[in-house]
């Protein structure tokens, strides 16, 4: 990976500019419903973008931060994670298709692993939907263990580490 063309960086859905950003982008990844389906099992096809700005990021307790990874300035991929009391909940890993094996994603998660050992959080968790095998491999690969399913037979995953596992990306 050319690491002097990838940036990450910080981006906020109550942020006017942002959302118009982001509305556009997701709405060019999620025209399948299969990969909607993968990435947010709780909205319906066809994508609505207040919908995901309702259903997922209005109604958080606690922070969210959203991290967009960028290629000469086109978004190329996104992560969000949900902040509550002493964990960290990763939801939303989405790389754009022609980007996928390049450890984006990796990026992304040792990104935000990073943050929490800085706030000296040491547990993080995810669901990933069953039929997402990519996603459980690589986070499996990444040191998360499964953990059981929720009520829609997600697959839960947990991962706690100390400041010897972090590794800068």
């Amino acid at each position: 990976m050319d690491k002097q063309n990838y940036t990450l960086e910080e981006i906020s859905y109550s942020r006017k500019e942002d959302r118009r950003i982001m509305e556009s982008v997701l709405n060019s990844w999620f025209q399948n419903p299969k990969t909607l389906n993968l990435v947010s099992p709780s909205l319906t096809y066809p994508f609505k973008f207040n919908d995901w700005i309702k259903k997922i990021y209005s109604n958080k307790q606690g922070k969210v931060i959203s991290i967009v990874i960028r290629k000469n300035q086109w978004i190329i991929g996104h992560i969000s994670y949900h902040i509550e009391k002493n964990k960290y909940h990763i939801f939303h890993l989405f790389i754009k298709k022609e980007y996928r094996k390049l450890g984006l994603a990796t990026k992304l998660i040792k990104k935000i692993e990073n943050h929490c050992f800085m706030k000296k959080v040491n547990y993080i968790s995810l669901k990933v939907v069953k039929k997402n095998k990519e996603a459980i491999n690589l986070c499996t690969k990444l040191g998360y263990k499964q953990v059981g399913h929720d009520k829609l037979k997600n697959v839960r995953m947990e991962k706690y580490y100390s400041k010897k596992q972090l590794r800068t990306s």
